[in-house]
């Protein structure tokens, strides 16, 4: 291959790989707009819109709402576009459902140190929020505290995919939360998540892996229980 073919390549992939990180840039936004609640369940996304405001094309619009497709936040409805999806319990269940394989998974394996400081760390941080009473907070610290259990694989490529997970199960949890229905309100949830931490302190897997298990059973309980009050 001669240096002016070459040159021409690379000059493509730089285009390439530049147009892929602004539409990412853009969907990144956009998911941040969803889990804030500024985009809520059921919003249209227009693209025009979209493309006038943070001064893009159309196409890279266009390009950033595939790219959020592919994290469920959104939905795609015929002659209506794309628009912000709502939780649904069949979704609900099969974001649990990973999460429990992951979870008692990591924390039936021996924890380090480093590992378990960063579990009782994460448990700080969700009593600290808890104790604040600010919703969105209190999801994103007991997401926090689950990640960190499942740091425990060691496996950076787990971390992506649970963050992926998590990036799901904030959207759920904030629209509920924006729907006043705390799914942190039980007086058990707090002690719940001391149980786990406590039985990786001291090694005991078997125990970790019964109250991780417990726990997802019981907030999909409790989960349900608030997406039937919305619609009720």
């Amino acid at each position: 291959m001669n240096a002016d073919r070459l040159a021409s390549m690379q000059g493509l992939t730089k285009m390439s790989v530049q147009r892929v990180s602004t539409a990412e840039h853009v969907r990144d936004h956009i998911t941040t707009l969803i889990l804030n609640g500024d985009l809520k369940p059921g919003t249209p996304l227009r693209e025009n819109a979209i493309a006038t405001t943070l001064g893009v094309s159309r196409n890279t619009v266009r390009e950033a709402v595939l790219l959020l497709g592919q994290s469920r936040l959104i939905r795609h409805e015929m002659h209506h576009g794309s628009i912000v999806a709502e939780p649904t319990k069949d979704a609900l269940i099969n974001l649990y459902d990973a999460r429990r394989g992951l979870e008692v998974g990591a924390v039936s394996l021996p924890a380090n140190a480093e590992v378990t400081a960063g579990i009782k760390s994460a448990l700080d941080d969700l009593e600290l929020a808890a104790a604040g009473g600010d919703n969105r907070e209190i999801v994103e610290k007991d997401l926090a505290f689950h990640a960190a259990t499942v740091h425990n694989f060691g496996s950076e490529r787990i971390d992506a995919f649970y963050a992926q997970i998590a990036v799901e199960l904030s959207f759920f949890l904030n629209a509920l939360a924006a729907s006043r229905l705390d799914y942190a309100e039980d007086e058990f949830f707090l002690d719940e998540h001391r149980r786990i931490y406590e039985a990786i302190a001291v090694q005991d897997r078997a125990a970790a892996a019964g109250y991780v298990e417990q726990h997802i059973n019981l907030t999909i309980r409790r989960l349900q229980a608030r997406l039937d009050a919305v619609k009720a």
